[in-house]
């Protein structure tokens, strides 16, 4: 499917039985949200991709992990979430988030100096761990961690990773009312990709919801300060958030109000991957949530 595009390339008036000679030309107009510059070539030969049906009908999880490489108490964390992960492959899904309760979104734990010089923080990440620190939803500490944002009793959705195990058991026999495909294609000489979605609602739902996509690297080796006081300087993070696609931090509305069940929306982005990352070393987390609740309704995994 080409995309869709406004193309006039010049109009002949008549006046009084007379033809003009002269010829306004019109640029070609391509309406998309998309970056016609990561694409190799004219955009207006790119072809979009068209999905199947969605045969999927189980609803995956996403562990928000909330770390700091100077968080002594972090490394545990990030083993915890492994672990739940490996046992439940393609259900399961980490981010890891270097980000803090603050207000500013960060902290002492994620501090850069010359013994840990990489900066892991980035702008959404920040922006999340402030928002979800003044709603008072029980972020108060690193390591904290969420999943899929679904509250307890107590109304509060971030716990300590040794809940973590239990509440993903909680979310993975929830039903399913939010379905996601993606599909991609990545340009070698731009260095960037175009990530196409389709979200169908599967059940009648009120509200309002988002679609986000994260960027994470799939591993790094970088110092981490241990639990017993040490800084590891070959520890190996995983799923390292890198940022969100077009830099926003709550994603794009997909639909809002009342939506019936057989509802399907696309949505396409860019990326343009960082300098000195390949594709293989990095994978996509494509979210749909509630943008009230913040409750996380489907993710996937999405590799280009």
């Amino acid at each position: 499917m080409k995309n869709n595009l406004i193309l006039i390339t010049g109009l002949l008036f008549s006046f009084g039985g007379f033809i003009s000679c002269d010829k306004v030309e019109f640029p070609n107009v391509i309406i998309t949200d998309l970056d016609t510059n990561l694409y190799p070539g004219n955009f207006i030969d790119y072809e979009f991709p068209e999905f199947d049906a969605n045969t999927n009908t189980l609803r995956n999880v996403l562990i928000e992990d909330y770390t700091g490489h100077q968080c002594p108490f972090c490394p545990n964390a990030a083993a915890d979430a492994e672990a739940i992960e490996a046992l439940h492959p393609d259900r399961v899904f980490v981010a890891s988030i270097h980000a803090t309760p603050s207000v500013s979104g960060v902290g002492s734990f994620q501090a850069v100096n010359a013994s840990f010089p990489r900066d892991f923080t980035n702008p959404q990440g920040k922006e999340m761990a402030s928002t979800f620190f003044q709603a008072e939803v029980g972020f108060s500490s690193n390591p904290s961690g969420n999943v899929n944002r679904i509250p307890g009793g107590d109304g509060f959705y971030f716990f300590d990773s040794e809940f973590w195990g239990a509440r993903t058991d909680l979310a993975l026999a929830t039903s399913l009312s939010v379905n996601i495909q993606a599909k991609s294609t990545y340009f070698p000489e731009t260095n960037g990709a175009y990530i196409h979605t389709e979200t169908e609602f599967l059940t009648d739902l009120t509200g309002n919801y988002n679609m986000v996509i994260y960027a994470l690297e799939n591993e790094t080796v970088s110092p981490q300060k241990m639990p017993d006081g040490t800084t590891n300087t070959t520890y190996v993070h995983h799923d390292i958030h890198l940022g969100n696609l077009f830099g926003e931090t709550w994603g794009r509305p997909i639909a809002a109000g009342s939506i019936t069940a057989g509802t399907k929306v696309k949505k396409d982005f860019s990326y343009t991957l960082p300098e000195g990352l390949t594709k293989e070393e990095m994978h996509f987390l494509v979210i749909v949530f509630n943008r009230t609740t913040y409750e996380v309704m489907q993710v996937i995994k999405h590799e280009l």
